[in-house]
């Protein structure tokens, strides 16, 4: 059986190769994992791991906190040519 942490940093990865960047509510993970089995503040104390592993982004706004995985590339622009 994979671990609750394994699961969502494979959700993240799923979820990061769609939408590029786009932040997640902590809210969304706490409901997937109470789908299967866990508890909601379960699934947000390994969030608050894999952000201290350094796997995911966490910010807070508008009071609930949304987590992404870190944008360590930044897409140079493009060179103009003339």
């Amino acid at each position: 059986m994979e671990s609750l942490k394994s699961r969502i940093l494979n959700y993240f990865e799923r979820y990061d190769m769609q939408y590029h960047g786009v932040w997640q509510n902590g809210g969304e993970i706490e409901r997937l994992s109470l789908d299967i089995g866990y508890k909601a503040s379960n699934a947000s104390r390994r969030c608050r791991e894999l952000v201290i592993e350094g796997y995911l982004e966490r910010r807070e706004r508008n009071g609930s906190v949304e987590y992404r995985v870190p944008q360590k590339f930044i897409q140079p622009q493009a060179a103009l040519t003339l």
